[in-house]
């Protein structure tokens, strides 16, 4: 998100912008998830490759399948918390205009 300040100082949250990071964030993570498809150690070619070399090979890729589910994960985190940052916003922002009410 860019512009967190106004002309003032004062932090803003855009929820537009949020929306598009989020739609970003979950673009990104349906990447991640077509990468793991693609490496999934059980494509190996049996036939083609065998021994230590296959060994060795399934062991990266079960490792970069972990990382990239890991990468998935840290997604899901970005997207809650940039949801709870502008429910939070939005719940301050409600207070201040109740408050702003109560005093005219």
């Amino acid at each position: 998100m860019s512009g967190l300040r106004d002309a003032s100082g004062t932090i803003v949250i855009d929820e537009a912008e949020a929306e598009a990071d989020i739609k970003k964030i979950e673009l990104a993570k349906s990447k991640l998830n077509d990468a793991k498809q693609i490496l999934n150690a059980a494509n190996i070619d049996g036939e083609r490759m065998y021994g230590a070399a296959r060994d060795a090979l399934e062991e990266q890729l079960v490792k970069i399948a972990q990382d990239l589910s890991d990468w998935e994960n840290r997604c899901d985190d970005s997207v809650r918390y940039i949801r709870h940052v502008v429910a939070e916003y939005k719940r301050i922002d409600h207070e201040f205009a109740a408050k702003a009410k109560g005093l005219k």
